[in-house]
């Protein structure tokens, strides 16, 4: 180092003495430094909060739209929702989808309500507009895989048997949802319980002093 560069080098640090950095600064510095630490706390805090809230919900069935009353769920009327559990608040979960699709609620309900089991019709109860009607359908007049509750069937009357072609029957074919089924007789006729509506009444009480075929719609 030559004796220039010693003397620059001590000009500098007498003149940093001489000048040192107002105390303002210092504590301006400080108060940034301490507000950003806060705000990174809050941050931690509210995502730590986040995070438990998402670990307690749940998810819930609610209206993706309009439903009318007695009027059948479908998969595209329901939707999922996430809620924390709530004693006061009774729903119906999304796992037990599947349970809700074919059941159908007892009074009109609107796009976004939160599905609850006691805004449902008992299974089994047709609810207004619809009846219940038992129809016998020996072996081989109905499918080999066991119906089961909501499932959607065609029923047509035996010996003049009709297709149903959608979107409706013709002649004495008829839609219907399956509400229950018996177990099968000495013959392997099962007597098998469906919820039709007051449009196709008259063919299902005639088809029920009868011989039917039943198949699944779709099938």
């Amino acid at each position: 180092m030559t004796v220039t560069d010693f003397t620059e080098r001590l000009k500098k640090a007498r003149r940093r003495v001489s000048h040192p950095e107002p105390p303002s600064k210092r504590s301006s510095r400080w108060l940034n430094l301490a507000t950003v630490v806060v705000a990174l706390v809050f941050v931690l805090v509210i995502v730590h909060l986040v995070a438990v809230l998402r670990d307690r919900t749940v998810p819930a069935l609610v209206l993706a739209r309009d439903v009318g009353a007695s009027q059948p769920f479908t998969e595209s009327d329901l939707a999922t929702v996430d809620l924390v559990p709530d004693h006061d608040v009774r729903f119906v979960r999304a796992s037990d989808r599947a349970a809700v699709i074919g059941r159908a609620p007892a009074v009109g309900l609107q796009k976004g309500t939160l599905l609850a089991a006691a805004s449902l019709i008992p299974e089994g109860v047709p609810g207004p507009g619809f009846q219940l009607v038992g129809l016998r359908a020996e072996a081989g007049h109905r499918p080999s895989q066991p119906l089961w509750p909501h499932a959607q069937v065609c029923v047509t009357v035996l010996p003049q048997a009709q297709p149903c072609n959608p979107p409706s029957p013709v002649g004495n074919a008829f839609f219907a949802r399956v509400a229950g089924v018996g177990s099968p007789d000495s013959s392997g006729a099962v007597v098998i319980d469906v919820i039709v509506d007051s449009e196709h009444l008259g063919p299902a009480l005639a088809a029920a002093s009868g011989s039917v075929i039943i198949s699944l719609r779709g099938a």
